[in-house]
This record gives structure tokens, C-alpha cells and sequence, in this order.
């Protein structure tokens, strides 16, 4: 067996589940901005409309909503996004399983280091060959499940609705109330 070898079901398998929980916490974030974003627009739309803010007011108000939407998707899911490290996904594929018992890491490590004087051989082949064999078995659908992303769907997407409501009965209203927010410096009056 030569050295590549075990790496041909290992790393593509380690950076398969790498790839699909990266994208998880992206839309985690990006779900995060939504469900923040929609009801802090319509909060600051209604207090511009019934103070009839300054522009100092409604950029503190676009400053407000911008910032607590970037927070807010940094805390619920960017914050995870990271380079590929084959230890630390290994890790992570241990923890979601369960009873590997640090077969992945071990043989991730090495697999990066080289062989000391004393150590034996086959034993390091053995480890990366049952590494390589459990890495065919993983099921990167189960390691990384989107099924903590449908109620934050729900929620966006009942949000959308709300906005798509209020823009079928009152679309010039929700149109003035964009541009007075998110252009502060624009002079709209509401209808």
C-alpha cells in the first residue's frame, strides 16, 4: 500500500463533509439576516412614519438594522466558516457519530506526519487502511443535517409573506418606506 492510497477515500470524503457543513452555517447566516432584517425594517419604517425621522434618524436606523443583522448571522452560523483542517472535520465527524473512536483523526495525523524511528509501520498502515474503509461508510446527510434549517425557513419565509402582503395592499407605502430607509439621504414622502 503506498502512502497516497489511504488518502483516496479519507480527504475527499473528510472535505465532502467539510464542503456541506460550510454551506450550512452560510444559510444559517443568511437566514439569520432575514429573520432579523424583515421585522427591524418594519419597526424602523413604522417609527420613521409616525415621527417622520430626520436623516440623522433614519441612518441611525439603517445602522441599527444593518449591524444587528451582520451580528446576528455571525453568531447563528459565520462564525463557523473556516478552512479546510482534516483533523478538525475529523473531529467533528467523531462527534456527530460516535464510536470511531478517534480512527479519523489518528489516521489524518498520520497521514501528515512522519513516521518516527520507533514507530511501527504496519500498525500506522492498518489504522489509515481501516480509516479509509470507514470513510467510504460515511454518510455525509447524516453528519451534517439541514433539518435544524426548517424553522428558520418557516419563520423567513412567513416574514416574506407578511412583507408580500403588505406590498399587494399598500405598494407604495412599503416603497417610500424603502427608500426613506436604506437611502436616508433621499427626500420620499409617504403616501
Amino acid at each position: 500500500m503506498t502512502k497516497d492510497t489511504p488518502d483516496s477515500a479519507l480527504k475527499p470524503n473528510l472535505r465532502m463533509v467539510w464542503r456541506r457543513s460550510q454551506r450550512k452555517h452560510f444559510l444559517a447566516g443568511l437566514l439569520a439576516i432575514c429573520r432579523w432584517a424583515i421585522p427591524l425594517f418594519l419597526a424602523g419604517m413604522t417609527l420613521d412614519w409616525i415621527a417622520y425621522l430626520p436623516v440623522t434618524g433614519r441612518a441611525i436606523v439603517l445602522l441599527v438594522l444593518v449591524s444587528v443583522c451582520f451580528l446576528q448571522a455571525w453568531r447563528q452560523g459565520w462564525r463557523y466558516l473556516r478552512p479546510f483542517e482534516p483533523t478538525r472535520t475529523a473531529l467533528e465527524i467523531e462527534g456527530s457519530l460516535g464510536g470511531l473512536e478517534s480512527l479519523l483523526v489518528t489516521a489524518v495525523q498520520f497521514g501528515e506526519d512522519k513516521p518516527m524511528p520507533a514507530s511501527s509501520e504496519s500498525l500506522r498502515q492498518l489504522t489509515r487502511k481501516n480509516a479509509e474503509v470507514a470513510a467510504k461508510k460515511l454518510e455525509v446527510t447524516k453528519i451534517v443535517d439541514f433539518n435544524a434549517l426548517r424553522r428558520p425557513v418557516y419563520v423567513v419565509s412567513a416574514l416574506a409573506g407578511i412583507v408580500l402582503i403588505f406590498a399587494l395592499n399598500n405598494g407604495p407605502f412599503l416603497a417610500a418606506g424603502l427608500q426613506r430607509i436604506f437611502t436616508p439621504w433621499v427626500q420620499v414622502a409617504y403616501p
